[in-house]
């Protein structure tokens, strides 16, 4: 999936230097650059008219401080004066049938792309609402207080996306939603996927609880 989604052979990933080479043309406009970290191993793919002052910008520089606020720091002040910046270090967690722990929650219930027009994007802005796949949610007093979408990430694996409303954390309703969400995902029969930023520790708990297991980092 990763050679896939990316356009990248894993082979080519390393550690010093810090590989840097040609993204695939047909998905620039999607990753005009992306750093990934497999491992120790990392990879750094970007458009060719950007890839010697990428390579300068990285020159000595350990995969560890890549994947830190310095790297994406240095990285996009080589990317602004091209119109983008990079965000960054984000986690990808994984999970099957063997790694996931689902469970239902009789609270959560699916929703509808009717519901979903309607939702304030500003609280539930860690969700994909256009490209959704399927959502779930749960409802408080008429109002939606957390919500999980699932988007297909291309051939086998399918990513969560959650959100709970801030006067609604702490009361175990990201668990409840994304486990519902990776109940669904497993019963397709596909790989369950998330992100989340290094630093949102409460996310990051609610993901290793229902199951998903860290694999890789990116910068994008």
């Amino acid at each position: 999936w990763i050679g896939e989604y990316y356009q990248i052979s894993p082979s080519i990933m390393g550690i010093n230097p810090i590989p840097v080479t040609s993204i695939n043309p047909d998905i620039q406009e999607k990753f005009p650059l992306v750093a990934l970290k497999i491992g120790e191993e990392v990879a750094i793919l970007t458009r060719d008219d950007l890839r010697e002052k990428v390579q300068c910008s990285i020159e000595d520089m350990h995969p560890d401080l890549l994947f830190s606020p310095l790297g994406c720091c240095d990285l996009t002040r080589v990317t602004l004066p091209s119109g983008f910046g990079i965000w960054g270090p984000s986690w990808l967690l994984f999970g099957d049938n063997g790694s996931m722990n689902p469970s239902k929650d009789e609270r959560v219930e699916s929703i509808s792309k009717a519901e979903l027009s309607n939702i304030d994007q500003y609280v539930f802005w860690h969700t994909d609402i256009v490209n959704s796949i399927n959502s779930f949610g749960i409802y408080e007093e008429g109002m939606l207080v957390a919500l999980a979408t699932v988007c297909d990430r291309s051939g086998s694996v399918w990513e969560i996306g959650m959100d709970v409303s801030p006067d609604a954390k702490g009361r175990g309703l990201g668990h409840a939603v994304v486990a519902t969400a990776a109940d669904w995902i497993l019963e397709n029969d596909k790989i369950v996927m998330a992100s989340v930023g290094y630093f949102n520790v409460p996310s990051a708990r609610t993901l290793r609880s229902v199951g998903l297991q860290y694999l890789m980092s990116n910068l994008q």
